[in-house]
């Protein structure tokens, strides 16, 4: 049977191809392995008599050698007469290492779209892709297991193995607990996050690792908002109804308007979370003397009695229609369990730096003071909101008991150095109120550039997404290890039907793991999680800050610069996700949060 070779020296020119050119190749490619297409062309006058010529559609040609093993090479795919003349000059010292393409062998083979990933073997890059997802680097036991003296925090990186810490601490918690406490059926560990489909992930993961029931019923895992929601309704027979921030922002914008208040919704909504709720001021006296951190607009004390008198005026109106936001239901939550005692012996948090100070004040109440109480992971660098978090002005002390991982062996070193510059900061203000900063922080995988390309329509954009993807299928990349997010919804939609025209599986991406299908979603929802290939699309400069989200901040000098850092902070997660393959792209002008470094990679064709 056929075998083919890919120089990885193809794989950039590759990407630079025309989609019509790379579907031609691909076809060509397929049908020689199958034994189906036509002959490989000798040709003469050549300085190595190995190479002959693969016929790829009207015009282009692949250039093929004979590889060490007996097998063939594809080194080069260019119009005929390029061929030709790059056929002749070439050598065989021009052939680094190679990888066999053989689309019946297991597991799949190097590809153009799909280059290989190294590291170390303690990595275990051969294991299943979901078994990978929970295996812990050996050098992080020593965390696992650990016995600490009060609250813990772990930070790192994008793909220092944070999230797989938080499970393995979860599931040595839970084993530890059933030995020393044998016949108790209650949940005595909290596992949180801050979103559902991350709450859906961890449980899911941590059945794999706890498959003794009893083990495995002393871990409840939740998220921040249902938790709160829970203690609320277990103890007052109500759920309260949340108002999201946004839709707050817009009431409130409207009023403000009405009212002829100098002061944009945004504002309004923000000062109201970030300081009033978040340092659970309660008059007005103490809102005056506060420190609003975080907060650029200078407010004078004069005009801080207006603001007041303004939050108060709405959110009274809120509580008559009985809306609260959701900081003000985990207030709630952790008066009442102050009230009424501990739930848990220990929390591990998940996703820290997006938590509210609010939601720290429950989850500080929801356990007692005392070792191991609180296991923290997070990243400042990827926080995706805009909650300034002090965990010791909180009553959670982590001095002496902080770690920062600052070796990635889940990501790319390339993608970490393409993505990196993205953040447009060099530090962040962690919750230990110190600096936080990725300077030392590299990779153990290394792989290939990711791919920006450039289009001139919405159309070829699609295009070329779909013809990727299908180039990660045909690699033998398991469809859910595959993701492709935009922006915003229309863009979601739009991946969506260009896929399943292409006769591709698509599901969202809160489906559950064994569904054989592309995860198709948005940027935010791409938080927390892994996948093999991911692709970024519609990364324009209208779309990305989007327009609305400038729109609400009113010229607000304060607001405009939290979007702007929350939209880097945003892309930069979306993009350090994949750990095989990232692919990028854009129609017209790229977004200025792109690194400008790259915007020649590739370019519309």
């Amino acid at each position: 049977m056929p075998k083919l070779a890919i120089s990885p020296n193809l794989l950039t020119e590759f990407s630079r191809l025309d989609t019509g050119i790379q579907a031609a190749a691909l076809t060509a490619v397929q049908a020689y392995l199958d034994g189906n297409g036509e002959p490989l062309e000798p040709l003469t006058e050549a300085i190595d008599p190995r190479v002959r010529l693969l016929h790829i559609g009207p015009g282009w040609s692949g250039v093929v050698t004979l590889a060490a093993d007996g097998g063939d090479c594809l080194v080069a795919i260019r119009p005929h007469d390029e061929a030709i003349g790059y056929a002749r000059e070439f050598t065989p010292t021009d052939v680094p290492e190679l990888a066999l393409a053989d689309p019946h062998r297991s597991p799949a083979p190097a590809h153009p779209g799909l280059p290989e990933v190294t590291g170390p073997d303690e990595l275990a890059l051969d294991r299943p892709f979901e078994d990978w997802q929970i295996t812990l680097h050996p050098n992080q036991h020593r965390v696992v297991d650990a016995h600490f003296a009060g609250s813990a925090q772990i930070t790192g990186g994008p793909g220092t193995g944070k999230t797989v810490l938080a499970l393995h601490r979860a599931a040595h918690l839970a084993t530890r607990d059933a030995a020393r406490f044998p016949g108790e059926e209650r949940h005595t560990i909290l596992l949180t996050t801050f979103n559902r489909l991350l709450a859906q992930r961890l449980s899911s993961r941590l059945d794999r690792l706890l498959p003794d029931p009893e083990v495995r019923g002393r871990v409840e895992v939740a998220t921040v908002d249902s938790l709160a929601r829970g203690v609320v309704y277990e103890h007052t027979g109500r759920i309260p109804e949340a108002v999201g921030k946004e839709a707050l922002s817009e009431r409130w914008r409207e009023s403000a308007w009405a009212d002829g208040i100098p002061f944009s919704g945004r504002f309004l909504a923000d000062e109201w979370e970030q300081v009033i709720l978040a340092q659970n001021i309660t008059t007005m006296p103490a809102y005056i003397r506060c420190e609003r951190s975080g907060r650029v607009l200078h407010l004078a004390p004069e005009h801080r009695g207006h603001v007041w008198d303004t939050i108060q005026r709405y959110t009274a109106a809120m509580r008559v229609t009985g809306e609260w936001s959701y900081p003000q239901i985990a207030l709630e939550a952790a008066r009442l369990l102050r009230r009424s005692g501990t739930r848990y012996r220990h929390v591990i948090v998940d996703e820290s730096q997006d938590l509210h100070p609010a939601q720290w004040r429950m989850l500080r109440a929801a356990v007692p003071d005392g070792p191991d109480d609180l296991f923290i992971v997070g990243d400042p660098h990827q926080r995706i909101y805009d909650n300034r978090v002090s965990l010791a002005s909180l009553g959670i002390n982590v001095r002496g008991r902080s770690h920062r991982l600052r070796v990635s062996y889940r990501v790319t070193q390339e993608i970490l150095n393409w993505a990196m510059p993205m953040l447009g900061r060099p530090t962040a203000i962690g919750m230990d109120d110190n600096a936080d900063t990725l300077v030392g922080y590299r990779s153990l995988l290394h792989g290939t550039d990711p791919v920006l390309r450039g289009c001139t329509d919405r159309n070829e954009e699609r295009a070329a997404l779909g013809e990727w993807v299908r180039v990660w299928l045909e690699a033998g990349v398991n469809p859910s290890s595959i993701a492709v997010a935009g922006r915003n919804h229309w863009i979601v939609r739009s991946i969506g039907k260009e896929l399943q025209a292409r006769g591709i599986p698509t599901a969202p991406l809160d489906s559950a793991e064994s569904i054989r299908a592309v995860r198709v979603g948005t940027l935010h929802a791409l938080k927390g999680q892994e996948f093999r290939c991911v692709a970024v699309i519609g990364m324009s400069e209208p779309l990305l800050p989007p327009k609305a989200a400038l729109d609400s901040a009113e010229g607000d000098p304060v607001a405009l610069e939290q979007i702007h850092q929350q939209e880097r902070n945003l892309l930069f997660v979306a993009c350090t996700r994949a750990r095989d393959a990232l692919y990028v792209s854009y129609v017209g002008a790229p977004s200025r949060l792109l690194p400008s470094s790259v915007e020649e990679q590739v370019q519309p064709a």
